[in-house]
């Protein structure tokens, strides 16, 4: 009976080893790989939720990027247009000069002069707000950038904000004589207008970005929890398996030990 005994004890002791082994080998496959997943049979369901979590953070960082490219552009723009906003001052300023009755005819001269300088920059600017070769100044449904991912859901955010035009409607004899005031006005308010419609896109699209970033910082913790390895779990998990692989030497010498003793001792 006792040889019966010890016989069965060896090979349940070799069969858990065997078992402590394999899980062994996993923990430190896991620790040196920083993975939950190593093998093709290791949590298929969690397997599935990763690639398709990777999918998606791949994917909406380049949607982030997109939204910073329209910040960037939109930035661009408001910047042009303020320029064009300051024409305009300098015209009402010199509208100013031309109702001075001591201003000469040799001032107004230069007044003309310098009225045709600054629609040809108004144009010149007005023309030229573009980013990366890409209208801004143009129909908002023209220019258009997508944020966010294809796999998690995408959102469209509209970067155009209206053509500026080809310059200052006010006559540059009207400035010398002072009565330019009417189409300043109407001059003022026309880019006033895409001023504040550019502005507005530039808060959305800065809000989409911070979104964006938002998302994906999200997206990479919730990967990381079906991802990655929990470090100091998997260490503990090393260690006890560790001390129960040495205490299943001592035992798996026990039991063979039995039946050699049950052996010498027939053999007596």
């Amino acid at each position: 009976m006792a040889t019966l005994n010890a016989h069965g004890s060896f090979y349940r002791i070799q069969d858990n080893m065997s078992r402590v082994q394999q899980d062994l080998g996993s923990s430190m496959q896991r620790l040196s790989s920083g993975l939950k997943n190593i093998s093709a049979g290791t949590r298929p369901g969690d397997v599935a939720i990763v690639k398709s979590m990777e999918a998606g953070i791949a994917t909406l960082e380049y949607g982030k990027m997109n939204a910073d490219a329209g910040v960037a552009a939109l930035e661009m723009a408001v910047a042009d247009l303020s320029r064009l906003s300051d024409i305009i001052t300098r015209l009402y300023e010199m509208n100013q000069i031309g109702a001075n009755p001591f201003t000469t005819t040799d001032d107004k001269a230069m007044l003309k002069v310098e009225v045709a300088d600054l629609k040809a920059e108004y144009g010149l600017v007005g023309n030229n707000i573009k980013y990366r070769n890409v209208d801004l100044a143009t129909a908002a449904t023209n220019v258009v950038i997508e944020v966010g991912s294809k796999v998690f859901g995408t959102v469209t955010a509209e970067l155009g904000f209206g053509a500026v035009g080809a310059g200052p409607t006010v006559l540059d004899t009207a400035i010398t004589a002072g009565s330019g005031s009417t189409a300043l006005t109407v001059d003022k308010l026309a880019v006033d207008t895409l001023r504040l419609q550019a502005a507005s896109q530039y808060n959305l699209a800065a809000w989409h970005a911070m979104h964006a970033s938002n998302h994906l910082s999200a997206s990479k913790l919730e990967l990381g929890n079906y991802r990655d390895v929990d470090f100091a779990a998997e260490t503990s998990e090393l260690a006890k398996n560790q001390i129960i692989a040495q205490a299943g030497t001592a035992m798996l010498a026990q039991a063979n030990a039995q039946g050699q003793g049950v052996l010498a001792l027939l053999q007596t």
